[in-house]
């Protein structure tokens, strides 16, 4: 048992959804002509994918919508479910001969076909949308084929009679299940001309490409030549540059250090020079020795005033001893006298020697006045030391005082001048130490002199050398911004990983760095040539010749698919042919069996013919000839089937020489044989019988209980014999809103009911 149930709702006259459950063998559909019979057969036609609107009597799919009633409204939606037992799950993702591929793993496989007014519709298995193709192949993996053969309407009994020897041959082909060769044929060659169109066009590329990938050879010829120049220019560059780059190092190192060892012995001259004592032109010891002279000249001149003011006052001594001997001798009264010390009497007598001199040298009548203010405050203060003898008093004698105070006077000078003769000496001795110290400084100058300038001439000397160093290092620096300038330009011309190989490249000894530099110009020059070649004349030759590798590539693949799928093709129409060859001689042996069965002896059977095939140009050359008539190409064969009959007791061979009624039993015959070769899960009889006769509708009978051994059978009959071979009735009426309904009934509880 595999077909449980199929559900209509909307389809045609079925207004509302209705349900026929399949669970005997047989089962039967009556009914009145017009209450929708046909139509539950032609649901089978649509939920298993027919797309033909002529073989389901209508235009378009609107015409498989309900249209309304008189009391029920017009549908948008019609929709057609159909259920089949999958618990041995023999439905197949992938069917092929021997039934290898993904199985389809529900127990029950639910196929519904949905269609809306708008034309549009949509396939669904288990409530998950698929394609038309995926439910063809899983179909097709239970012996359910696009043909329909296992779906016979009223009035196509005979039309495998009717059909012609290729028609015939696809029915039998569907029938054994073969068609999913002819679809793998058809995709592989489809597959073959994509493939061979493809390689045309790639290997047009490839020409097309030819001439400028050439091209850009040369071009890149002449790159590399450049790049081989460029190679051996970077080499000739680093060796160059390396050896440069030493050079400026040691001149650098050697230019810093000579300057640091003059200059540092021009700083220890210049600090030598300046430990030396200054050089002087005059006598150092000059203004001390002429103080000295100065302070030695005042003593002295102190010394001779002391010495005459001794002498002077020695002369004063001896004057007053003889004015006193005088008075001895005479007596007289002084009415006054005025005494005086010798110290004060001296200082008075200088004053007024001050004074005069003082007078004499002015020079304005002014100063003469201050000068005499003074004499004559002098003169009062002299007044005011007057003193009056008394009478007949004997005076003391002036002299004798006199001569006592000049005797003291004269020890106070004479101290005076002892001080100034010891001055003298000590003036004398510091003059004459001056003037030894004079000398030995006239002499220590001279020796300072001469080593001040040979320190002065060596300083010179290192200032000279400082300066020749000072042009050297300005051409060292002329030559090391070339370096840096070179190095510039090579880390431009060669990118930056030049510079890394510099920092790791050892200088050459004994390099000839002219000669090399000259062979760097020449090289640079020559590089020159090439510079008008890009690098990307490189990368587009890279990529052309990858792209023709690539099409090579592409060519080499699609002539192995080419290959492969004519080898593909090969094979499969070998299988087709050795497969279809063994099913028509089982089909030959049901037919045979069947044919005899319903006629009570003859024969019958199917021969495989060959006929020609005419094949068109293809679309290109369709194009090419557009307006003209299309030569026909080399002729093709092509199988066919040819049904052979022989009915007993009469000579009768061709097929339009039988009667209708014979025509039936024969067609009815071979639909059957040809069931029972791949039995399908069901079979769909809408009224084949109706041409039969009693006698032939038994027979018919007998051959219908024989099928349901191997699929079930659903059967539209107005054949009262036909309907006894049921195990369900199912009536179909029209109700009273215009849509088709159901009614069912099981003989076996028929049976009941009326006993």
């Amino acid at each position: 048992m595999r077909l449980k149930q199929i559900e209509i709702s909307g389809f045609k006259s079925f207004a509302k959804k209705a349900t026929l459950t399949f669970t005997a063998p047989v089962t039967s559909i009556v009914g009145p002509n017009g209450s929708g019979k046909s139509n539950v057969v032609e649901s089978f036609r649509f939920v298993l994918g027919e797309q033909s609107m002529k073989s389901m009597r209508g235009k378009s799919g609107s015409d498989l919508i309900f249209k309304g009633g008189s009391n029920a409204p017009k549908l948008n939606r019609a929709a057609v479910s159909i259920t089949f037992d999958n618990t041995d799950k023999v439905f197949n993702f992938s069917p092929d001969s021997d039934k290898t591929g993904a199985p389809v793993l529900f127990d029950e496989v639910t196929f519904t076909r949905e269609l809306y007014a708008d034309g549009t519709s949509r396939y669904l298995m288990n409530g998950t949308e698929i394609r038309l193709k995926q439910m063809v192949e899983l179909l097709s993996s239970v012996n359910i084929g696009t043909s329909g053969h296992h779906i016979i309407s009223q009035g196509e009994a005979d039309g495998i009679l009717r059909a012609s020897a290729r028609d015939r041959r696809e029915m039998l082909e569907d029938a054994l299940g073969l068609k999913i060769y002819h679809y793998r044929i058809k995709e592989s060659e489809s597959k073959l001309t994509k493939a061979t169109n493809t390689l045309k066009e790639v290997q047009s590329l490839r020409r097309e490409l030819a001439p400028h990938l050439n091209f850009l050879k040369k071009q890149v010829e002449k790159v590399e030549k450049g790049r081989a120049i460029r190679e051996e220019l970077e080499l000739l560059s680093l060796q160059y540059l390396a050896t440069e780059r030493s050079f400026i190092r040691e001149e650098d190192n050697r230019l810093a250090q000579a300057h640091s060892l003059i200059a540092s012995k021009k700083s220890q001259l210049e600090q030598l020079l300046s430990t030396l004592p200054e050089e002087t032109l005059h006598d150092a010891t000059a203004t001390e020795r002429s103080t000295i002279s100065a302070q030695l000249q005042i003593v002295r001149e102190k010394r001779r005033t002391t010495e005459s003011r001794i002498s002077r006052l020695e002369g004063m001594v001896e004057a007053q001893r003889q004015m006193l001997v005088a008075q001895s001798k005479q007596q007289q009264f002084v009415a006054k006298a005025i005494t005086f010390a010798p110290q004060e009497y001296r200082m008075l007598l200088d004053d007024v020697e001050a004074l005069m001199q003082s007078i004499r040298e002015a020079s304005t009548v002014e100063m003469v006045k201050g000068l005499m203010g003074k004499i004559e405050s002098l003169v009062s203060r002299l007044k005011a030391r007057e003193q009056k003898v008394p009478e007949h008093q004997e005076v003391p004698s002036v002299v004798d005082t006199g001569i006592k105070d000049t005797a003291l006077e004269l020890e106070e000078l004479e101290r005076e001048l002892k001080a100034y003769i010891g001055q003298e000496e000590d003036l004398q001795g510091s003059l004459q130490a001056a003037e030894q110290a004079r000398d030995v400084s006239m002499l220590a100058n001279q020796v300072s002199t001469r080593k001040r300038y040979e320190i002065i001439s060596d300083i010179k000397q290192s200032e000279s050398e400082l300066q020749i160093l000072e042009v050297s290092k300005s051409a060292f620096l002329q030559r090391k911004e070339l370096f840096d300038a070179e190095l510039k330009e090579a880390g431009f011309l060669f990118g930056v990983g030049f510079v890394q190989q510099l920092n790791n490249a050892q200088s050459i000894p004994e390099f000839d760095l002219h000669t090399q530099k000259r062979n760097i110009d020449r090289l640079k020059i020559r590089l020159d040539e090439h510079a008008g070649i890009g690098n990307e004349v490189v990368s587009e030759y890279e990529s052309t010749v990858e792209r023709d590798t690539f099409l090579a590539r592409e060519v080499t693949d699609i002539e192995s698919g080419v290959r492969n799928l004519e080898t593909l093709i090969i094979d499969l129409k070998r299988v087709l042919d050795e497969q279809f060859t063994s099913g028509i001689k089982v089909i030959n042996e049901r037919f045979s069996d069947f044919f005899k069965t319903m006629f009570g002896g003859g024969s019958a059977f199917l021969s495989i013919t060959l006929e020609k095939k005419r094949r068109r140009k293809n679309a290109d050359e369709e194009l090419a000839l557009e307006g003209e008539e299309l030569e026909e190409q080399e002729d093709e064969f092509e199988r066919g089937i040819e049904v052979h009959v022989n009915l007993p007791e009469k000579k009768v061979k061709e097929l339009n020489m039988l009667s209708g009624g014979e025509r039936s039993l024969v067609s009815i015959a071979l639909l059957f044989a040809i069931s029972q070769v791949n039995p399908p899960p069901f079979l769909v009889l809408d009224e084949t019988d109706a041409a039969l006769d009693e006698a032939n509708s038994r027979r018919y009978g007998d051959m219908i209980e024989l099928l349901a051994e191997y699929s079930q059978l659903i059967v539209v009959t107005h054949n009262r014999e036909t309907m006894s071979r049921a195990s369900v009735l199912y009536g179909v009426t029209l109700g009273t809103d215009g849509g088709s309904k159901l009614l069912s009934i099981k003989f076996d509880e028929a049976v009941k009911v009326a006993k």
